[in-house]
């Protein structure tokens, strides 16, 4: 992988089951073995202006994991005038993965937690295809 920095903000999504898978998959990928590649900031930092915040994104590869087609996450990271490197929706993905279907809001279960770990191959398959 290439040296540069890399932010995922996954969907705020209170409430709703894809926005737990959104922040699953973050969480895997910060914490897992990729952890030192992959950093994540807290959305409302987005939301309220926080430069600091900004500032990281605007020096960074930025990944957004969004639960549904609203897609908020990857629309405040635009506002701020970065570009979205990519962006990863999770009913697409689970689309691709129908045997994935997460539990609930609270527990999303081991299949909620396997298509969280779909995503995370997607982003690390993006960033493979893209250092070659």
């Amino acid at each position: 992988m290439s040296d540069a920095k890399r932010v995922v903000i996954p969907c705020s999504g209170i409430g709703k089951a894809f926005g737990t898978v959104a922040r699953e998959a973050t969480y895997q990928l910060t914490k897992t073995g990729n952890g030192e590649d992959y950093r994540t900031i807290c959305l409302p930092l987005l939301v309220a202006g926080d430069q600091k915040a900004i500032n990281l994104l605007k020096q960074s590869r930025v990944y957004t994991i969004d639960g549904c087609p609203k897609k908020c996450a990857t629309l405040c990271v635009e506002r701020t005038g970065v570009d979205v490197a990519m962006e990863v929706v999770v009913p697409k993905i689970l689309a691709k993965n129908t045997d994935h279907k997460p539990g609930s809001i609270l527990d999303i279960g081991p299949n909620g937690v396997l298509l969280a770990k779909d995503i995370v191959n997607v982003i690390l398959e993006e960033e493979s295809d893209r250092d070659e």
